[in-house]
């Protein structure tokens, strides 16, 4: 194997990872925020009740915002993802891969903070 294959194989798996974690939950916030804040489907939820549930579950229009908001940062780190991969640039392609991972980051933060206040 050459040099050259070892790199573009690197950087197809790159891709691939960057591609199917922001899709993925891209997929999952924005499906959230569409049937929490558009068709108002709120049964089986837990909003407004204290116990073990992040403090976005306050209000059923929070959580479909704070779905939304992740939704579209994902979504940007999908699309960036889409653009360098397309443009053959690992720098930029190795940038949306961690800002995917950042905003995982953030939301297993944002939920762990609840659980220890």
């Amino acid at each position: 194997m050459t040099t050259q294959q070892h790199i573009d194989i690197k950087f197809w798996l790159l891709a691939g990872m960057t591609l199917l974690l922001s899709g993925l939950m891209t997929l999952m916030h924005l499906e959230e925020f569409v049937t929490i804040g558009v068709l108002k489907q709120t049964t089986n939820y837990p909003f407004g009740r204290d116990g073990p549930v992040p403090w976005y579950y306050k209000t059923a229009d929070l959580y479909a915002k704070v779905n939304l908001a992740f939704g579209l940062g994902f979504l940007s780190a999908f699309v960036a993802g889409i653009w360098t991969t397309s443009k053959r640039n690992k720098t930029r392609l190795f940038i949306a891969f961690l800002s995917t991972i950042f905003l995982i980051a953030i939301m297993f933060v944002d939920v762990q903070a609840r659980f220890y206040n």
